[in-house]
């Protein structure tokens, strides 16, 4: 008996191994034409979403019905989100290069914008694939998420940190660690869409 049980456990931990293994693979090739990331990555957190909510679905036909369903409106966000962190780095190159209290200013109100920026971020995927609203609306509430639910946000970031950290040390984790990551930031996300929803608010 206690041999089956260790059988049985072994055997669901490799099963959800290779889950993983085969998303972030799919995710990662999807990646590469780079306009198709936000697509990509919206695909990935839709068959998170599905995998925490205990559905049982094929990885790939599913990845693939969830990235031409997301396709254009992440693929619109993404234009967006890239410009916006272009800005946001051109116009912190231009105060960087200004002197006296004016560059201070600047430079604070630049780096509080950009944190905002990171922590909307956060947010974004996660609202994108559970609720049903247009891009103007992911904004807004991706934007009063990351605000008022701060815990998720913070472990959110923590979670995002140490995984750039650990695939830049060893790259070769990248090919499991982000759809690993990506699974653990949705479960805190959605921990934070059912306590806003039982509390009666609507986003």
């Amino acid at each position: 008996m206690n041999l089956f049980r260790i059988d049985g456990t072994f055997y669901r931990i490799l099963e959800k191994s290779i889950n993983f293994l085969l998303l972030n693979l799919l995710w990662f090739l999807m990646c590469l034409p780079i306009i198709t990331i936000f697509p990509a990555t919206a695909a990935m957190f839709g068959v998170v979403r599905q995998w925490t909510q205990k559905k049982e679905t094929g990885i790939f036909r599913n990845y693939f019905v969830l990235l031409k369903e997301n396709f254009l409106q992440s693929f619109i966000l993404g234009i967006i989100w890239f410009g916006l962190a272009y800005l946001f780095y051109f116009n912190i190159s231009i105060s960087l290069q200004m002197s006296g209290t004016l560059k201070f200013l600047a430079v604070s109100i630049l780096v509080c914008l950009c944190l905002l920026f990171i922590m909307t971020s956060i947010f974004l995927f996660p609202i994108m694939v559970h609720y049903k609203m247009g891009w103007t609306s992911i904004l807004k509430n991706s934007l009063l998420f990351s605000v008022t639910q701060l815990r998720s946000t913070f472990l959110c970031g923590i979670i995002l940190f140490i995984t750039i950290v650990i695939t830049y040390i060893i790259p070769m984790t990248s090919i499991i660690f982000w759809s690993i990551a990506v699974y653990n930031i949705y479960r805190l996300c959605d921990k934070s869409f059912i306590k806003i929803e039982s509390m009666g608010q609507s986003v």
